[in-house]
């Protein structure tokens, strides 16, 4: 619901969040912490083209190209793609300004994430990967073609300088991502090696993200400022640069002449298009007609109702847009977030009588056509959420903690409130006031009333747009019944992001995404250390020892069957809690596009939403 392609690149880059850093001069090293010891000639080792989480690389040395791409899609001219909003700065890095969501053109990352393995990475500005059975550290070896977009090499000082970066106070994000790296040596000039924080136990999930963010080059360091957001152009080392733009409305890339890696095996089939075009527009309902009216190329839905009955007019009726579902397995889903720090929502009892509000089914069939599904765990459309009775093994977690978390976690599944979707919730409206009252809350002139304060009970709901407000209504107005006053904000994306930054909202409408394989973003969104601390993700500012607990058994996790365990302990003690109303969830995505586009037919966990990988069909195709 209201989310541009543009925000949904963006969201990705920043969930990713993880490390990626790397070295400094000579054989000099940057001190995160104490010094260690050289590594011992003899410790067990791994050498690879590959990094793989868990088991073993299913593309061996020496692979031509990813299985689900085309390797012969041809070379296309311009690709036009349409974003919602506004940018004011190309810096993605540091939480000012709003940024252009175009990163993932502009630069390449040591390893990158093949689209048919969850948990498997294969080189790109790193040739090839060294490290202990104990993940201790790990060494890269740099691919001596590697170059920036103006011809200069690729060099550990370049990734010096990139570690630099990202451990300023301005790129809070990465900083903290960096906090169990303990320092970066530069061996020789394309050999560095992370030594990771032997207190740590988070050292198996580090590695494997710490290869996946983009370097930035020493020699143009001007460029990287990360105390201003503005638009001064970045040098990157990826397919693409920025060829113009107008600020705030249009970004043109064009394909780097000689960029180094346009054969490499992980880009075969990528890359497609000679030119790609960003547009900007006000909201989504301008975004609609302009792809309506053929003013860019492909369009990522995320209204039902523009999606049943949107799309109209010539170019539907001819043929020459296309409606496409494609197969969504991102654990993602779309909620109400609480923020746990407004006075109003501390007691988790009103929490979930907040939650009684909201009917999934009436809305669902009524306002959004049944596109969507009721989710039942933050890890929606994947194996790591909660979909019965705790295990064994979770139980084995969970059980130190038992005083301080809900009876019912131990003995079955928590479930979303489920009504008969014809709008009578009076169920729910019974067990919203056995709740409240519990709490201390109290009903007054049709007002709901804190008996020891005299608080009313009444918050405000963020919203981005329009669209969503209608969404929302109905919820507004259960929660009335209940004597609580919800009122609806719908704000611009810059205002949006600054309210969020500074904490100042009662409830957001958010989607909360964990990738394809849970990992350090799960710190980020519900750590404790991240709970009120400007820019953090952690937007409901948990705070709760349990979930840190979890937390820590997910970094933990040495296999597949460690992390399911953690996750879903996790998860149940995530909704247990009631730190959010999980809304909506889809296992498609709604793709509009011009039936000029073709895109592979291979495999992906994630569909296609990779437009570099789409091409222009020749005339006979």
């Amino acid at each position: 619901m209201g989310v541009a392609v543009h925000q949904y690149r963006h969201k990705l880059l920043q969930e990713m969040l993880a490390v990626w850093l790397m070295a400094i001069m000579g054989s000099q090293t940057i001190q995160a912490g104490t010094n260690q010891e050289p590594v011992a000639e003899k410790e067990q080792m791994t050498r690879s083209h590959a990094l793989a989480l868990f088991g073993q690389p299913a593309y061996l040395e020496g692979f031509s190209h990813f299985s689900y791409v085309n390797p012969k899609a041809p070379a296309s001219n311009t690709l036009r793609l349409g974003a919602q909003g506004t940018f004011d700065t190309f810096n993605a890095f540091t939480t000012k300004g709003l940024p252009a969501a175009i990163s993932g053109h502009l630069y390449d990352s040591l390893m990158v994430r093949s689209k048919d393995e969850p948990y498997t990475l294969y080189g790109l500005i790193a040739e090839t990967v060294e490290y202990p059975v104990n993940h201790r550290w790990i060494r890269f070896y740099l691919n001596p073609k590697a170059r920036f977009a103006d011809g200069k090499p690729i060099t550990a000082e370049d990734v010096r300088f990139t570690y630099e970066q990202f451990s300023r106070k301005d790129a809070p994000i990465y900083r903290a991502a960096l906090a169990n790296v303990e320092s970066v040596k530069v061996e020789a000039p394309r050999q560095v090696v992370f030594y990771l924080n032997p207190d740590s136990d988070e050292n198996h999930l580090l590695p494997f993200q710490i290869a996946q963010l983009p370097v930035l080059p020493s020699h143009d360091h001007e460029r990287y400022d990360f105390s201003r957001a503005d638009l001064t152009l970045p040098l990157g080392s990826g397919a693409y640069t920025i060829k113009a733009f107008e600020p705030g409305r249009r970004i043109v890339l064009q394909q780097v002449e000689q960029y180094w890696a346009k054969h490499h095996p992980v880009n075969v089939g990528h890359n497609n298009f000679k030119t790609i075009q960003y547009d900007y527009f006000r909201n989504a309902t301008v975004s609609l007609q302009a792809f309506l009216a053929g003013e860019y190329d492909i369009r990522l839905e995320t209204i039902a109702k523009n999606w049943s009955h949107g799309y109209t007019g010539k170019a539907v009726e001819s043929g020459q847009i296309i409606q496409t579902l494609l197969p969504r397995k991102t654990n993602q889903i779309q909620a109400f977030v609480f923020n746990t720090s407004s006075n109003v929502f501390k007691d988790r009892r009103v929490r979930e009588a907040v939650s009684q509000g909201y009917d999934f089914q009436w809305t669902n069939r009524t306002l959004m056509y049944n596109n969507y599904q009721q989710p039942h765990s933050l890890f929606a459309n994947s194996e790591f959420g909660q979909h019965a009775p705790p295990d064994s093994n979770e139980l084995k977690l969970l059980q130190p903690f038992r005083s301080s978390l809900p009876h019912e976690l131990f003995s079955k599944a928590w479930q979303p409130v489920q009504t008969s979707g014809d709008g009578n919730i009076r169920p729910q409206i019974q067990r919203a006031h056995a709740l409240l009252h519990e709490a201390g809350w109290t009903i007054k002139n049709r007002q709901r009333i804190n008996q020891k304060t005299g608080q009313p009970l009444s918050f405000e709901l963020l919203l981005t747009t329009p669209e969503q407000e209608r969404i929302v209504l109905p919820f507004q107005k259960n929660l009335e019944q209940l004597g609580i006053r919800m009122q609806i904000k719908t704000v611009d994306i810059a205002q949006y992001i600054q309210r969020i930054r500074n904490k100042d909202y009662d409830m957001l409408l958010r989607t909360i995404s964990h990738g394809t394989t849970p990992g350090n973003e799960l710190q980020h969104y519900w750590h404790s250390q991240y709970a009120n601390e400007q820019g953090s993700q952690n937007v409901a500012n948990v705070s709760n020892p349990v979930v840190d607990a979890m937390l820590e058994q997910v970094r933990n996790a040495e296999s597949m069957e460690q992390l399911v365990t953690a996750t879903r302990a996790l998860d149940r003690t995530l909704l247990w809690n009631y730190y959010i109303i999980p809304q909506i969830q889809a296992d498609h995505w709604r793709v509009a596009h011009r039936s000029r586009l073709g895109y592979p037919s291979g495999t992906a966990l994630n569909g296609f939403l990779d437009f570099s990988a789409w091409w222009e069909k020749a005339d006979d195709e």
